[in-house]
């Protein structure tokens, strides 16, 4: 890694709590509080909304498993799908800690090529998912804003993008191309050689093998989990829609539909922020503003969602904890 890129996550995690505590300080953690108070019980309506977010993709991911035995159930990933994402919210290392930690908290359940090809095949849907739903913000964004004709010049060249990617993907995999593989054998002609790669090198050719085995052979399956992930995001505009209803006066779905997609966006953009300190603030606030809310609205709004996120980080942390204690003694010095 060069070493100016050496820096740079710190330093991008750094800026985005120092822009958090500004934009707290902007509105002033007095209406925060207010808000929660007003929002009252509504908190565990909200919490309720996210855990039916980690079902629904702890299912996604139950059909993601490609085994000739025994399929654990959907219930089975629960644990290990939170002890992920507690890892993802709350450390900077985020998805480079959080899914690792979910493959070997699966790997009880079933071998670890298998958990680590399943995790990686949920987070591609998931991917694909997300960004679906946030084309389908940037279309109603078009179509709201028709008058600056300008936008619609940037919302066609998004959509020619995400097209042009989507197709390239498909042509990929139709192809099984095995980039991973081309990969390590450039590196491995420019003379460049990891122990960690080399050590693993069968088993990563073996997982990215699984993955387009299951996107080329199990279309439908692939389908309904696409289906699944895209249904995650509605349980975020339900979030959304119910802050902007207790919280403000002229709440609306379109400026919930809005706000989750640019959450899904920052989220994805921002892995590395632990809870999206700052940048998902920043997301709501620059969301809402453009669609007529005040901007400390967006800020509160951002914030009060950070309570359901801490409350499943903890049962998540609770879950770790638990497995870690199943753990040999070997493979715990190990971890």
């Amino acid at each position: 890694m060069k070493p100016g890129l050496r820096y740079l996550r710190p330093i991008a995690g750094m800026a985005s709590i120092a822009l958090f505590f500004c934009m707290l300080q902007r509105i002033g953690p007095e209406a925060v509080l207010r808000n929660i108070r007003v929002l009252g019980w509504g908190v565990v309506a909200l919490i309720l909304l996210s855990g039916l977010r980690h079902i629904l993709r702890a299912l996604a991911w139950s059909y993601c498993v490609q085994t000739d035995g025994r399929r654990p159930l959907w219930f089975e990933f629960l644990g290990p799908r939170l002890v992920g994402e507690a890892l993802n919210d709350l450390t900077p290392a985020g998805p480079l800690l959080g899914e690792p930690a979910r493959v070997l908290a699966v790997s009880r359940l079933m071998p670890a090529q298998t958990a680590a090809s399943s995790v990686v095949l949920e987070n591609l849907i998931f991917g694909l998912g997300a960004v679906l739903f946030m084309l389908s913000g940037i279309v109603l964004a078009v179509i709201a804003v028709a008058a600056l004709r300008g936008f619609w010049w940037v919302g066609g060249g998004l959509v020619s993008c995400f097209l042009a990617c989507l197709a390239m993907v498909w042509w990929a995999v139709n192809r099984r191309l095995l980039l991973l593989g081309g990969m390590l054998e450039f590196l491995r002609s420019r003379g460049w050689r990891w122990a960690l790669l080399e050590r693993h090198e069968q088993s990563l050719r073996a997982v990215e093998q699984t993955v387009y085995d299951f996107f080329l052979k199990s279309r439908r399956t692939f389908l309904a989990v696409l289906a699944i992930e895209i249904a995650t995001n509605f349980t975020g505009i339900g979030e959304a829609y119910l802050i902007l209803k207790v919280t403000t006066a002229h709440s609306s779905l379109f400026a919930a539909y809005l706000v989750e997609s640019a959450s899904r966006a920052v989220q994805i953009a921002f892995s590395f922020v632990p809870l999206g300190l700052g940048v998902q603030e920043g997301a709501a606030a620059a969301t809402l503003q453009a669609i007529g809310y005040a901007a400390s609205e967006g800020i509160s709004l951002a914030i009060i969602r950070k309570i359901r996120i801490l409350f499943w980080a903890v049962i998540g942390l609770v879950f770790l904890a638990r497995y870690s204690m199943f753990l040999p003694a070997a493979e715990r010095s190990t971890t």
